[in-house]
Order: structure tokens, then C-alpha cells, then sequence
């Protein structure tokens, strides 16, 4: 399988259900490699989604996508703070759905997992493809995963191993995995897989940034959210309530970049008649980075899923966030993001 040769951006992001899927030349698990000695002339590793320290003896690895549902009956979910990054995907009905994606952490719950969606390709393609989990897609869904992303896929009708049925919970519902176990049952691939390069820059907040507390962020009909700053970290809620997991955590972030976005119809619908929705992860448009209880605002552009985002400040300057957890809300341009 060709790949993508690595970027390293600079304020850069590079950044659905029935059927199987083959997994493809998966990737491999950590390996506990001691990393060489570092003089004090090299500069510190770092993980490269949250550019965070690397620990010595840890080694990058490909990243690990998963598909986690946010329909009603799908909280409390599980593993969404262990996650680098999250994406936010409008789907149909209005309700979204998210892309949890890990590399330095591992989370010992994820889930519920469910379908592909089209976006997931550019999406994976920003991570250099990875490895992408999920519990299947119509044929028109996954298809440009396939044709684009570069990943390897890995879901529970080809290889069930790695996946079980949580009790207490309907299908589909009630699909979750762990994962070292997906990371190995993805298999062995190598270097042929590769690590994912920084998708963000990092460094302290630009001068004058204006301070704000929240964010209301509409995706859909049935996708509404809030984010608060809570002083170190931003707490999400929805409908009114605390976002709490199964581990009774409330979900926070580190970071969160709302990224405005086209969005057109798929020609594919569900059982209820519902068009799912194609949301374009390319082209341009505007963008907010909330960090440190403040707001950038800015403005984004990608021409292909090649190409990677390029993210320009007001002022043109770089945009930047904090090393941390980030997620990524994909709002479409007919919806709402209030600040406050």
C-alpha cells in the first residue's frame, strides 16, 4: 500500500451501517525499545498529537482510530479521555458521531463502537492513514475510506476477536473493544505503517487573545454541545447535563478547535429515510482555537486531501494551542458556534 510521505505542519491540522471490512497490512503494537540517548543538543521528544514529552523508552506509534457513538442510548461512552484528539462528525438525523483517536495513551473501554461514515477519509489521511476501527459501513460509506484514507481497517465483521458485547446495554450499542487487544488484532505491519506527524503547532497564546468561558457549538438538530473552562481543562456537557463517561469522568479537553465546514448531501440514506451527510474535510473556511480560557479566531484552508490544513491567525500569524488533549468540532456552515 503506497503512503502518504509525513509533514510536519507548522499551525497546521491535517486533518460511517452494516457490512465488513478486511483488515489490510495492520499495524504494529508499542514496541518497549529504548529510544537512543538524547545529548543535550537534541530536542526533547514529543508525542505527536498533543505534543506532549514522550517518556524515554516509548516509541511513536500509528495511530489508532476509533468510531464511537453519540446517538441517544450510546452514553455513557467510554474511553474518550484516554483519546489525543476527538473529531465531531454531523451524521444523519442530526446526532454526530466521533473519531477517537490514540497513539500515547491507552484506554481499557472504548466504545460503543460504531459505523464509517465518508468523512473518516480525510480524516485518517491528516494521521497518515493508521489504523481505523469500526463496526461496518454500506458499501458508498466506506468507499472513499478505502480509495484515500491509507489506512488499515479493522472491524468486528472480518475480525471479531478483538471486540465484544458489553452486558446491559442493546446493540448496536453495546460494541467496545480495548485497545492493545485492537492494536493487536490489527496484526504486524511494521514501518509500513507509520507514526502520525504533529497536526498542530504549540506554544503560548498570542498577546491581546480575548478571554472566553464557553462555547455552544451546534452541529445538527440532535448535536449540541457546550464546552466550559474550568480554569486548566475545558468540561463538555450536552443537553444541558455534564458529558459524563462510564467511569463517571466528565468528558474535558486540553484544547478545542471548531472548524467550520461545508457540508453535502451523500445520496445515501438510512432505514428512517435519512440522507446521511457528506461534510467536506477540504476547502476552506473559518476556524476558532479555544485554549487556556482564550479565543483565537482565524481562518483555515486545505485544496485537497493531500494537502494538509494551514491555519492563519487574524493578524496572520501561526495559530497555536496548548500540548494537551484536543477536539476537533466540525461545524457545518448552517450551524452555530456562540461564544461567551
Amino acid at each position: 500500500m503506497s503512503r502518504l510521505p509525513g509533514v510536519v505542519l507548522l499551525s497546521v491540522l491535517t486533518l460511517t451501517a452494516c457490512g465488513g471490512a478486511e483488515p489490510v497490512k495492520p499495524a504494529a503494537a508499542p514496541s518497549a525499545a529504548p529510544l537512543p540517548s538524547r545529548s543535550p543538543a537534541q530536542p526533547l521528544a514529543v508525542w505527536a498529537l498533543t505534543g506532549l514529552p514522550r517518556p524515554d523508552g516509548t516509541v511513536a506509534t500509528p495511530a489508532l482510530s476509533v468510531k464511537v457513538d453519540n446517538a441517544p442510548g450510546a452514553q455513557p461512552q467510554s474511553g474518550l479521555n484516554q483519546a489525543d484528539l476527538v473529531f465531531e462528525c454531523l451524521v444523519e438525523g442530526g446526532l454526530s458521531r466521533f473519531l477517537a483517536v490514540y497513539e500515547s495513551e491507552s484506554a481499557n473501554l472504548v466504545g460503543p463502537i460504531r459505523s464509517a461514515r465518508p468523512v473518516d477519509a480525510a480524516l485518517l489521511r491528516a494521521l497518515q492513514g493508521g489504523i481505523f476501527v469500526y463496526s461496518g459501513a454500506a458499501a458508498g460509506e466506506i468507499a472513499p475510506v478505502r480509495a484515500s484514507s491509507q489506512a488499515v481497517l479493522l472491524n468486528n465483521d472480518q475480525t471479531p476477536g478483538p471486540f465484544f458485547r458489553q452486558s446491559g446495554r442493546r446493540a448496536p450499542q453495546n460494541l467496545f473493544a480495548r485497545t492493545t487487544t485492537l492494536r493487536a488484532g490489527a496484526g504486524s505491519a511494521g514501518d509500513a505503517e507509520p507514526a502520525p506527524t504533529p497536526l498542530f503547532s504549540y506554544g503560548p497564546a498570542p498577546a491581546g487573545s480575548a478571554a472566553v468561558a464557553s462555547a455552544a457549538l451546534v452541529l445538527g438538530s440532535a448535536a449540541k454541545s457546550r464546552w466550559t473552562w474550568e480554569g486548566g481543562s475545558w468540561a463538555r456537557s450536552e443537553g444541558g447535563r455534564p458529558h459524563l463517561l462510564t467511569d463517571g469522568a466528565q468528558v474535558t479537553a486540553t484544547n478545542v478547535v471548531v472548524l467550520h465546514v461545508q457540508v453535502t448531501g451523500s445520496g445515501i440514506r438510512d432505514a428512517a429515510g435519512n440522507e446521511d451527510p457528506y461534510v467536506l474535510a477540504t476547502g476552506s473556511g473559518k476556524v476558532e482555537f479555544l485554549r487556556d480560557g482564550v479565543l483565537q479566531r482565524g481562518t483555515w484552508s486545505r485544496p485537497s486531501i493531500s494537502a494538509p490544513y494551514v491555519f492563519t491567525g487574524e493578524t496572520g500569524q501561526p495559530m497555536t494551542l496548548s500540548p494537551g488533549r484536543t477536539w476537533v468540532e466540525l461545524v457545518p456552515t448552517a450551524g452555530q458556534a456562540t461564544y461567551g
